[in-house]
């Protein structure tokens, strides 16, 4: 994902030169093969949860990731997000004891926010032909943290720092981010990488969850 807000540069030409190579190197990237690796049957996490406090859950995600947005941190620092952007809460997994969650996020942001300051509708066009975003209209992103349950609280952290973005269609956007936490997650070879999402163990990989322990 390319977001052009964060792209500084004192020259007007230059700068849509290096965007146009960004582009570029982006969609190079996006073409090459993916590796597959699906979670076994016997190790699928089934996890049946209350819709009441799932339903109590999302609302207080939300409020998190609101707060994160109106402070510009972790995923959240790019200056396109602001108190107009619409955030909702797509999954949340648990595990066994309802203790530890994941979720996915879905966010909307106005396309013409994620353009340099000054730029215009003509601007924009010089650019467009590379697939990028149209000056007008909307786009969809998605991220994933992690939580655990305190008390009565949820404390989220972004351990996963990975992001689909730039969809203009929110159904292929879902299908893309499941394909990258179910199917591929498990099949990069790094720590915290072991299990995809959907694997019961996973909530007890410790190269993910001593993360949340980092600031105990």
């Amino acid at each position: 994902m390319v977001h052009l807000g964060s792209v500084q540069l004192v020259n007007s030409n230059g700068m849509r030169k290096f965007i146009i190579l960004i582009l570029l190197s982006f969609q190079v990237a996006s073409c090459q093969n993916r590796t597959i690796k699906i979670t076994p049957n016997e190790f699928l996490s089934k996890v049946k949860v209350p819709e009441e406090l799932y339903a109590k859950d999302s609302l207080k995600l939300v409020d998190l990731i609101k707060e994160q947005i109106k402070n510009h941190k972790e995923a959240y620092y790019p200056k396109a997000y602001d108190s107009l952007t619409v955030v909702v809460i797509d999954t949340i997994m648990y595990s066994k004891d309802l203790s530890k969650i994941t979720f996915f996020i879905i966010d909307k942001v106005e396309n013409k926010k994620t353009y340099p300051k000054g730029w215009n509708e003509e601007d924009v066009k010089s650019v467009e032909k590379y697939e990028n975003l149209p000056y007008e209209g909307y786009h969809y992103n998605a991220k994933a943290y992690i939580g655990l349950r305190k008390n009565d609280n949820i404390e989220i952290a972004n351990f996963f720092r990975l992001e689909v973005g730039d969809f203009q269609n929110i159904s292929e956007l879902k299908l893309r981010q499941r394909q990258m936490f179910f199917e591929e997650y498990s099949a990069v070879k790094e720590k915290g990488f072991e299990y995809n999402l959907d694997d019961k163990r996973f909530w007890d990989n410790p190269n993910v969850w001593d993360y949340m322990k980092r600031d105990d």
